[in-house]
């Protein structure tokens, strides 16, 4: 993949109405610098960590991780008759889904429109729009990004695939294109893992540091390593690939070998268990924290047998008469399973401030079970709550001898 200068408007009056035209010159007029700076630009923003502009960004994915080593491959820029095939058959004989981007201009004779529909009748993959030429649509009028995604939409529909998944050039987008592209029912998909390949198709195998400078030193000769440092960094997520580049072809078997020799599995990118919020779902929400092994009114020789805290962070105590206790005013927690409470006055200690003590009922045994304190009616310590003033039957710590 790589930056392209616009064309003049005529050309794109002209290209416009001829959709079926060829277009032998839309991805071979390419700016390596610009590339350069788009592509650097997304290794930057899929990491950024902000939430600000996230409905605007096309690279960074709503999921973050960790993803259970659980892994969508994506492939970006095809078909190309020569090298997309190679890839389709290490997938299928290793039988890993993956989706894959089309740009709508390289969908322009038999072959290619064949691949496409091959893609989309075989249920292990997906078929996502990549734009009609690859332009930076963050630098486009919007007249002309919306002719770049509607135009290979139509090739999407022609081989029986309805708009569901989207994918920038570069990641590179504005709120204003991000919003027609969901305008039209596509869910904007960027990555996790970048296996900056076009780089290394580029450098012959090797991603020089003139070329793309944001890649480690240390993977320079390694795609695959470069691969997998990022991986373990989500356990799994989104991995971009383009699938038009040999070198991608030849490497990409040994990459899922490495992957599966860690016990990655790979998913579709529709698998809305591993990407729920991408898929529009919001996440399943944790399982509630296991009960506290101990509470108000439980016996206590030392403050960690009393590891629990009310609602607002207090943190309970082991009170001196040899039962767990809370900081209370006016009102104190309860808890399935266990005696009801009750704020009242610690009067062994000056100035007196309020405890939670059990109230006296037949499960503590009318207090006898609960050390240190006799049944007894005591009123509620207010301290400075709006609690009303009340009275109740607790177990409330026996005088000192």
């Amino acid at each position: 993949m790589a930056f392209r200068r616009l064309f003049a408007l005529p050309v794109l009056l002209l290209a416009t109405a001829c959709a079926d035209a060829p277009v032998e010159d839309e991805h071979d007029d390419l700016d390596p610098e610009a590339a350069a700076e788009a592509y650097g630009q997304a290794w930057q923003g899929k990491d950024e960590t902000k939430a600000d502009g996230q409905q605007c960004t096309g690279v960074r994915v709503p999921d973050r991780g960790k993803f259970g080593k659980r892994i969508a491959l994506t492939f970006d820029d095809g078909p190309n008759p020569a090298t997309t095939p190679q890839v389709l058959e290490i997938l299928r004989r290793r039988g890993v889904p993956a989706t894959f981007f089309i740009n709508g201009s390289r969908v322009r004779d038999d072959a290619t429109r064949a691949i496409v529909a091959d893609v989309a009748a075989d249920p292990n993959f997906l078929v996502g729009n990549h734009s009609w030429s690859h332009q930076n649509m963050a630098q486009l009028p919007t007249s002309r990004v919306a002719t770049e995604m509607d135009r290979t939409t139509e090739v999407m529909r022609a081989a029986g695939v309805a708009p569901r998944w989207y994918r920038f050039p570069f990641g590179s987008s504005t709120c204003t294109t991000a919003e027609m592209a969901r305008d039209r029912g596509y869910i904007i998909t960027g990555w996790h893992v970048d296996s900056a390949d076009w780089c290394f198709a580029a450098g012959g195998g090797t991603c020089p540091a003139r070329t793309f400078r944001y890649v480690d030193d240390a993977f320079r000769s390694d795609m695959a390593g470069l691969v997998m440092q990022q991986v373990r960094q989500y356990q799994g997520g989104i991995a971009l690939f383009h699938d038009i580049h040999q070198n991608t072809a030849d490497a990409i078997e040994g990459i899922i070998d490495q992957l599966e020799a860690e016990g990655y599995t790979f998913v579709r990118l529709d698998d809305a268990s591993v990407f729920p919020l991408l898929n529009g779902q919001a996440p399943a929400p944790p399982p509630p924290p296991p009960p506290p092994s101990a509470f108000v009114g439980d016996a206590c020789d030392s403050e960690a047998e009393c590891d629990f805290a009310d609602a607002n962070g207090n943190r309970a105590f082991c009170h001196r008469a040899g039962f767990c206790s809370l900081p209370c005013e006016g009102y104190c927690p309860d808890m399935t399973g266990k005696a009801p409470t009750f704020c009242v006055a610690d009067t062994g200690v000056e100035p007196a401030t309020g405890i939670c003590v059990s109230k006296s009922v037949e499960a503590n045994g009318n207090c006898a079970d609960v050390p240190g304190t006799i049944d007894a009616s005591a009123d509620r310590f207010i301290g400075s709550s709006s609690a009303a003033a009340r009275s109740a039957e607790v177990c409330l710590p026996a005088p000192q001898q």
